[in-house]
């Protein structure tokens, strides 16, 4: 029924703008920016250091453990900046747990990253060539996920910068090591310019309460 409809709409325009709420200091987004950043400079490490470096063969063997620890640390770090910035000025929504769906998806991401990098040892010429565009994708839609989830156009453009990239890169003659940390740096690079307009004006719009109470103390004042 039309009743129904608009009940259930907005139900989810109450849900968007809450989950919206998560991103609108843009802690998130640099969060993801400098672990992008971490794996370009990885990668870049990949493509320039000799092949009998020791720091080479470090990374390759510990890439799952830098990729898990970096995703630990960024979490880590948002929800203690959020603790430390967002709270003070507008307050705490809590969130439910992640479901096990959500859990599953993330750990698929996470594991198609590392098996695309374990791919590149493959030395196959069709392997190599796609890898940039299979990254491309796999970044891309985790991001349209995202932005389909709270709502935000920036999240479209940024997914859709990710598929352009990764297909663009794909079709270079670049060297893939040197491609791959090419996409992250530019990806991240993006995210963090993005999410650091996104938390100066946050900042810029939202005192702490504490300041907020002492301008209207001192207007009434006035």
């Amino acid at each position: 029924s039309l009743q129904r409809f608009i009940m259930d709409n907005n139900i989810h325009q109450v849900m968007q703008r809450t989950r919206q709420y998560w991103f609108s200091d843009g802690l998130v987004e640099l969060s993801v920016g400098l672990l992008f950043l971490v794996l370009g400079i990885y990668f870049f490490l990949q493509s320039t250091l000799p092949e009998d470096s020791l720091l080479l063969v470090a990374l390759q063997v510990g890439f799952g453990l830098l990729l898990f620890g970096a995703i630990f640390l960024s979490r880590y770090l948002v929800n203690k900046f959020k603790t430390r910035l967002t709270t003070p000025r507008t307050g705490y929504v809590s969130y439910k747990g992640a479901t096990r769906k959500q859990r599953l998806f993330s750990i698929i991401i996470v594991s198609v990253i590392a098996v695309l990098n374990a791919a590149l040892f493959l030395a196959t010429p069709i392997s190599l060539k796609w890898v940039p565009a299979i990254t491309g994708l796999v970044v891309g839609s985790l991001w349209l996920i995202s932005a389909a989830r709270v709502g935000i156009l920036r999240f479209y453009l940024q997914s859709i910068l990710a598929y352009l990239l990764g297909i663009l890169l794909s079709f270079s003659s670049m060297e893939i090591f040197l491609s791959l940390a090419l996409f992250y740096g530019i990806i991240g690079g993006v995210l963090i310019l993005s999410g650091g307009w996104t938390l100066v004006q946050y900042l810029r719009n939202n005192p702490p309460a504490g300041n907020v109470s002492q301008v209207k103390q001192g207007s009434r004042n006035g």
